[in-house]
């Protein structure tokens, strides 16, 4: 069930094939296996492209290193996807490099934190967000993409970016309480303090919502130890 949540926040439908190129009949054979969900046969196919051996030019290895994230993530071999992900990452001007964004969110549910998805994420700014086939998880995206600078050190970009996110999302609560941390780590008690405050609001509002009952306890212990800094209790 938990699975199937995870998938109904994606949208997996295929990307647009560009065709400023021909294709050659592996290239094709490829895409046709993939969209019968032939994923295994599809990754036989696609390597062929990306090691030259089909002939295609450089376009069509682009467009097979992208689909071949997409048939090892469809397949679970995650790692693997993130490596050929990371390929597209390194090169902004690579032409699947805003679709990639969607894919680097996937992962970062199947995959820990340790593995440096978020500073792959971090090679995106809030403007590669707006693309329309964001909308499910642009919640999401800009709670990561706020994590990634506040790991950082850029604390104004992720206070601005974790304030987007709205109360009626369920990245909300993580992203208020990272906010107030991050007002935390600048030494500004009073925001710190009113994003805990809110975060505790919300959760009155909102008993129901598990998410948020996960952060409650600890926005008010941070909210404690905010007022005890300042040696105020009216903040």
């Amino acid at each position: 069930a938990q699975a199937q949540r995870k998938k109904a926040d994606f949208q997996f439908a295929p990307e647009t094939v560009e065709k400023s190129s021909p294709a050659s009949k592996t290239m094709q054979k490829a895409l046709k296996l993939y969209e019968s969900k032939d994923y295994y046969s599809a990754s036989i196919e696609l390597h062929k492209v990306i090691e030259g051996e089909s002939g295609d030019a450089a376009a069509n290895k682009e467009r097979a290193t992208f689909w071949m994230g997409k048939t090892l993530y469809h397949l679970k071999f995650y790692s693997a996807a993130l490596s050929y992900f990371d390929r597209i990452v390194q090169n902004s001007s690579h032409r699947y490099f805003p679709a990639t964004l969607k894919w680097l969110a996937a992962l970062s549910r199947e995959l820990p934190e340790s593995v440096g998805i978020l500073k792959k994420i971090g090679k995106y700014d809030k403007s590669h967000l707006e693309q329309p086939a964001l909308d499910p998880i642009r919640h999401e995206l800009l709670y990561l993409l706020g994590r990634y600078h506040y790991a950082e050190g850029h604390f104004k970009q992720a206070i601005d970016l974790l304030g987007e996110v709205p109360s009626k999302s369920k990245f909300f609560a993580r992203a208020k309480f990272v906010q107030g941390i991050t007002y935390v780590r600048l030494y500004q008690a009073k925001p710190a303090a009113k994003a805990f405050k809110y975060l505790l609001r919300v959760a009155i509002e909102r008993p129901d919502a598990p998410e948020i009952r996960k952060f409650q306890s600890l926005a008010r212990l941070s909210l404690a130890r905010v007022f005890y800094s300042v040696k105020q209790f009216n903040l």
